[in-house]
């Protein structure tokens, strides 16, 4: 829950202060101060990491609806998929536009959420401000507003929530099916985007069941789907279909290699006493890179943490204490941060270690829940069934002034640990900086260049997706790169700045003297085989052939039970081919009839980017000026 609470219905002259204009003025003061720092955090950011592989993924498939289906790591999403697929057809990688439909869906879902105060409060009552400004300005999105994977999810689960739910409260007031209907469309048009978008069905029973029925156990069940069946069945029909449907495409929860130990317990205590309690306070108030990647992890420290702890305890009490039936409130949280937990036990934590469980991603939508949570627990429902009662008068709850100012404190402190978040994220251009140079290259050439297909360095994507790493799919789409295993005097590859250079073979391997005086190996129409002067195991091996011919001819060079077809050019020329595994030789092959080839230059090796001398070629001095996590 949060800190802060109002007094549900001001009367006298406090009512003449709150007018519903008053109201909603004040609301949409905040949503344009809250939208600003969105568009400056969301504009200041770029593509990272598994943005990259997205695209990969879905040109390599070539957009089907297997492709867009397929799971990833855990997540099923042909909504984003398509989305994102389309922005890259659009403009490729131009940030703009991927960055406009955030802020809008952004803007959707805030005015979503309002729009859902406002049903569940019977009109604009000042009650709705505080859940506003949870929802608002605490930092429990602020890893998902700035990247595009995340924010893709999080935007329209959230959307989907709010308009769903909002048609649901309706359904109950009026019994018209057609809002039950309604609601059940907007579920799926969030479980497009993001698999935790069922979790709206459980809402939508929570609410059902503490707000719009009465008695106990099962007699509170009978009345909650009394006169309600065929919502019911268009409910569990929907969302069983997706659950059976989630398991068979993307129910795979393999992690390979496992994280040692069992992180269940420190990945609960991560989650909730690291991130969401902080949190609802206005924290982490401090954050911790500990990875070489953009994306930090809260790091509040024990102080903090139990300073936090003690004054949502505090601020939990006063509510429990004077008003009645806010208890079941608290219903939300622990749904969602229980389901949250087990999800990234499931999915993330074996691999990862419960570390990963200190990732404000993982709890983005805990923002909104948090925020109707405090709605719930301190303002009744309009036309429920049984809903919040003041009890006794609280020296904070019915105290406005008071509750403004918690109110304030709270939303300033957020918006700082959004900040931080922000300008360390926003600080990282390496990704860019590679992105943009290669992109450069490709588009400002002339004519189609030889390239070395291999994976992008790590800041730009990380290899657990070979082969959606590799640059030929992360710079799918763009003139000029003619990707190859084979080629004749000129080859070329990227940097780690993303500069096109001359592509060497760091040699390791070379032939042994060739026996022909003055020819070394002679080669014509029957394969040569040259002996190398020791063994190469393993793959990604390089051979550079220098050669002179006395003519144009087909030509087959086979190196570690790989071959490739290629041609020779007449005169002295020099011939790049990839080899396979553990080879000790190389031979050259299918010479046409009347040409002769001489070689004594076989070189073995690594290939890599002929950097001139006086530049590095070294990705970590690319400066991305962070911010002193640690000890600001």
């Amino acid at each position: 829950m949060t800190a802060l609470a109002t007094r549900a219905e001001p009367s006298g002259r406090e009512a003449g202060r709150w007018h519903p204009r008053r109201v909603l003025l004040v609301a949409a003061a905040m949503i344009v101060v809250h939208l600003a720092f969105r568009a400056w955090a969301i504009y200041g950011s770029w593509y990272q990491i598994d943005d990259y592989n997205l695209v990969s993924l879905m040109y390599h498939g070539d957009a089907t609806p297997v492709t867009a289906t397929a799971t990833y790591f855990g997540h099923i999403m042909p909504g984003g998929n398509y989305l994102g697929y389309l922005n890259h057809r659009l403009v490729h990688y131009n940030w703009p536009l991927p960055a406009t439909e955030l802020l809008l869906m952004q803007a959707v879902g805030v005015l979503g959420f309002l729009r859902l105060l406002l049903t569940l409060a019977g009109g604009p009552r000042p009650g709705i401000l505080p859940p506003l400004a949870i929802f608002l300005f605490t930092s429990f999105p602020a890893e998902s507003m700035t990247w595009w994977s995340a924010a893709i999810n999080l935007l329209p689960f959230q959307i989907a929530l709010t308009f769903a739910l909002t048609a649901h409260v309706t359904y109950l007031r009026t019994g018209r099916l057609q809002h039950a209907v309604v609601a059940d469309l907007w579920i799926a048009f969030g479980l497009l985007f993001f698999e935790k978008s069922a979790l709206i069905y459980v809402l939508v029973a929570l609410v059902t069941l503490c707000y719009f029925a009465h008695g106990r156990g099962l007699t509170r069940l009978a009345s909650a789907i009394r006169g309600r069946w065929a919502a019911l069945a268009i409910y569990v029909g929907t969302g069983l279909l997706y659950i059976a449907s989630y398991l068979v495409i993307g129910g795979n929860f393999d992690q390979g290699q496992e994280h040692p130990g069992h992180p269940g317990f420190q990945l609960a205590k991560n989650m909730v006493l690291h991130v969401y309690v902080p949190g609802t306070v206005g924290g982490p108030f401090r954050w911790l890179r500990p990875f070489d990647e953009p994306w930090s992890i809260v790091n509040p420290g024990d102080g903090l943490m139990v300073a936090s702890a003690v004054a949502l305890g505090l601020i939990v009490a006063e509510i429990l204490r004077h008003r009645r039936r806010a208890a079941r409130a608290l219903w939300l949280p622990v749904v969602f941060l229980t389901v949250n937990v087990v999800l990234v036990l499931l999915t993330r934590a074996n691999t990862a270690g419960a570390v990963i469980g200190l990732a404000t991603r993982y709890e983005g939508e805990m923002a909104l829940i948090t925020g109707l949570t405090l709605f719930l627990a301190t303002v009744p429902v309009a036309g429920a069934t049984e809903t919040v009662e003041p009890r006794g008068t609280s020296e904070l709850l019915d105290r406005p002034r008071r509750v403004t100012a918690l109110v304030l404190v709270v939303a300033l402190l957020g918006t700082y640990s959004s900040i931080r978040y922000v300008v360390t994220w926003n600080s990282d251009h390496r990704g860019r900086t590679w992105i943009q140079n290669a992109t450069g290259a490709l588009t400002s050439s002339k004519q189609d260049i030889a390239l070395v297909d291999t994976v992008v360095p790590y800041f730009v994507t990380n290899s657990y997706r070979y082969p959606e790493d590799l640059q030929s799919r992360i710079l799918v789409g763009y003139p000029h790169a003619d990707w190859t295993e084979v080629a004749t005097d000129d080859l070329s590859m990227f940097d780690d700045r993303g500069q096109l250079r001359e592509a060497v073979v760091e040699g390791v391997r070379a032939n042994e003297p060739g026996p022909d005086p003055g020819c070394g190996y002679t080669v014509r129409q029957s394969p040569v085989a040259i002996p190398l002067d020791g063994p190469l195991l393993g793959g990604g091996w390089w051979v550079r052939i220098g050669y002179l011919s006395s003519g144009p001819s087909p030509v087959k060079i086979t190196a570690g039970g790989m071959s490739h077809a290629t041609t020779v050019q007449p005169g002295l020329h020099a011939m790049y081919v990839l080899a396979g595994l553990d080879f000790d030789s190389v031979t050259i092959s299918a010479l046409g009839s009347g040409v002769t080839l001489c070689t004594d230059d076989v070189t073995v090796g690594r290939i890599a980017p002929l950097v001139p001398k006086g530049e590095s070629g070294e990705a970590d001095k690319i400066k991305r000026d962070p911010i002193d996590l640690e000890n600001q």
